[in-house]
């Protein structure tokens, strides 16, 4: 935001402070003051300001930051109080509160008699110098009051409101009713919704309250007689109005980050001794001064011994004092050593006693605050769900994975395929954001495939992702969450130059998984043949621990992978509860000393046998000498019959005692061969 040196110099007494020594000090007192325009009077400082600091977004209110920053008196300027005419406000207008919870005050004003008119030219220089275009002096003197002292007003064309039967011109603070619409100054006509708060009169809604008026009620030329708004809506009403028509304008910016609603009354005063000064008029009598459910004034305790304690230096208790009361804050000592602090009603940031804390060392300097080393940390995980969590990302972490961190709100259309991953359906966010972040992830696949889409677009197509993160879904309208280890694959593995690379296919994502099952010293998990619409059949599987589905792996159907742009994807999803976690083993195995035998077996069968039912025919009936049975080659093509593929099992056999003879190996391969055989539709090669 911009600021006029010489307007924040009308709040702080004598000379203009050092542009240099202004900039420096606002930044030692937590302001970023982004850089300087001009020189002498004519200055300009643009200053980023935070959310939570919504007082300092006007003249008055950065003044005063300014003045305890230099160490210089702060000196108010009060509003001009108007002369009225003889004509009651409340004879001319009336204003009616429906929505006492999003309206805590509003108050007007009634001008008679005035001629439209520019404003006059030193207003229009300091909103030029704000980088705004002077349009008409009713609206001018709304902006130049908006930036003066923070409060946002409006100016309605008082004949273009509807009356009342008492044949009043009425203002009516209410929730729009539905199918209500409203054509905004932009000249965009919106359909309102019950959950708008609008400004009506008595027919229909003339403006969206705290964001912008109506066109059919603005000030124009021929503008006789205005009513001044000045009022205090509820932050959240106008947050979600503002984000829901898409629009942001100086008003909103303000009501939705917090107003003060006891600037209502000065802000008329001020407006309307501009508005007089530029066209003249007859103001009426009085104020129309209505309240909705009042904002309570907060008071927060801080303990000096609790400072002190916080910020591990000494601050004068004396120092403390002169500090909040240069901000404006109300002090007086409660007890020895406890201050009672009354907050102004402009800062709607300070809450508690540790706000009161960062007001002192802000203005003290953070540099003053002591540098100490830190204790040695040993973290600990007290909370078992998070110890799993970490061990799940240590593991994937260790086999080569890059941990992505994604967002839990995902579009429908994103979400829908996945939607048969939970029980019950997917949550939708009432107050989204945006149209990409409607609904709950049904799986942390999604982000990791809006992830791979970003990289893939940038020329990063290798990629090995995972996310330990929680999917959602409504059961019976409960909410359900589910803590999940998702991983995805796409591009070549074993990129080296001492290996052939190889594109990533089923058999990485399920020992990826079995590797995690490994790492927390749980048995295999089982793999079997999923019927999942967005995986590719014959290549996925769904992973189950003692009969139940816990997770699926695979590779996902060319229609999903396509709607993506990433060609062919492998992605897995565990629920990381249902890994079986054995105590820690109170013995170490020693390897054994003495060598083991691989031996090959190929076997012809049906695509649709899972690879589960291949493992545990070998082995079924085998010795304790077995030791592992994996797939060394798959083939599909020529010498193979349509609907078959060819596999090859590397059998390993060992003993801790001792060294294994040919003759019992070649009799267990031919074993576990013939047990093959009894599996319907297969073929042992070398075996009849």
């Amino acid at each position: 935001m911009k600021f006029r040196l010489e307007w924040l110099g009308q709040y702080l007494p004598g000379d203009l402070p050092d542009l240099a020594t202004l900039r420096r000090r606002l930044t030692d007192v937590g302001f970023i003051v982004e850089g300087t325009e001009g020189e002498g009077k004519d200055a300009v400082l643009e200053v980023e300001l935070t959310a939570n600091r919504p007082d300092g977004m006007n003249h008055r209110g950065l003044a005063r930051e300014a003045a305890c920053a230099l160490g210089r008196a702060f000196r108010d300027v009060p509003a001009p109080a108007p002369p009225e005419g003889p004509a009651a406000a409340s004879s001319l207008a009336a204003v009616t509160i429906e929505a006492p919870d999003l309206c805590s005050r509003y108050s007007a004003r009634v001008v008679e008699g005035l001629r439209v008119r520019e404003a006059s030219a030193a207003v229009q220089e300091r909103l030029r110098g704000l980088g705004m275009n002077p349009i008409l002096a009713p609206v001018d003197a709304t902006n130049h009051v908006l930036w003066d002292i923070g409060q946002p007003l409006h100016a309605f064309d008082l004949d273009t409101l509807a009356k009342k039967a008492d044949g009043l011109p009425a203002i009516v603070v209410r929730r729009a009713r539905s199918g209500e619409t409203l054509v905004t100054l932009d000249g965009v006509e919106r359909t309102l919704s019950p959950e708008d708060l609008v400004i009506a009169d008595a027919e229909k809604p003339v403006a969206l309250a705290g964001v912008m008026g109506g066109l059919a009620t603005a000030i124009t030329p021929s503008t006789t007689r205005v009513l001044l708004e000045s009022a205090h809506f509820t932050a959240t009403a106008v947050r979600k109005t503002a984000r829901r028509h898409g629009m942001h304008t100086d008003a909103s910016h303000r009501f939705e980050r917090g107003t003060d609603p006891e600037t209502t009354l000065e802000a008329l005063d001020r407006v309307t001794a501009l508005l007089l000064a530029d066209c003249g008029g007859t103001v009426a009598r009085g104020v129309i001064d209505a309240h909705g459910t009042p904002r309570p004034r907060k008071s927060v305790t801080l303990r000096h011994a609790r400072l002190v304690s916080f910020l591990g230096m000494e601050v004068p208790l004396e120092r403390c004092v002169e500090i909040l009361s240069s901000l404006a804050f109300g002090v007086r000592e409660a007890a020895p050593g406890v201050l009672e602090v009354s907050v102004p009603t402009w800062r709607v940031d300070v809450e508690q006693e540790c706000d009161l804390i960062e007001e002192v060392i802000r203005v003290v300097g953070y540099a003053a605050l002591p540098e100490t080393l830190p204790h040695p940390y040993n973290p600990t995980w007290s909370e078992p769900v998070l110890a799993r969590e970490e061990r799940a990302r240590d593991l994937l972490a260790a086999a080569g994975f890059a941990e992505a961190c994604t967002y839990s709100f995902v579009s429908a259309e994103e979400n829908s395929p996945f939607a048969s991953c939970v029980d019950g359906t997917p949550p939708v966010v009432s107050n989204a954001l945006g149209e990409p972040f409607t609904t709950m992830r049904s799986t942390p696949v999604v982000g990791l495939l809006r992830a791979a889409r970003h990289n893939v677009r940038r020329g990063l197509g290798d990629l090995a992702l995972f996310e330990v993160g929680r999917s959602y879904a409504l059961v019976e309208g409960r909410p359900v969450e589910s803590r999940r280890a998702a991983i995805l694959l796409r591009g070549r593995r074993g990129v080296h130059w001492a290996s052939e690379a190889r594109p990533a296919d089923f058999h990485d994502g399920s020992g990826v998984v079995a590797a995690l099952f490994a790492g927390f010293g749980a048995p295999a998990p089982a793999f079997r043949p999923a019927a999942l619409p967005f995986l590719a059949p014959g290549r996925s599987a769904e992973v189950v621990v003692d009969g139940k589905v816990v997770g699926w792996v695979g590779v996902l159907s060319g229609t999903l992978a396509a709607e993506w742009d990433l060609g062919e994807v492998v992605a897995a999803d565990v629920d990381l509860a249902a890994i079986p976690v054995p105590p820690p083993p109170s013995s170490v195995e020693m390897p054994s000393r003495f060598p083991g035998s691989e031996v090959d077996l190929t076997v012809t069968h049906p695509f649709s046998l899972s690879w589960d039912t291949l493992a545990a025919a070998v082995r079924a009936g085998a010795p304790s000498e077995l030791l592992s049975v994996d797939a060394k080659y798959l083939w599909r093509g020529a010498g193979v019959p349509e609907g078959h593929v060819k596999t090859t099992l590397t059998v390993a056999f060992g003993s801790a005692e001792r060294s294994l003879e040919r003759d019992e190996i070649n009799r267990w391969r031919d074993d576990a061969a013939r047990r093959l055989l009894a599996v319907p539709g297969t073929a042992v090669d070398g075996i009849a």
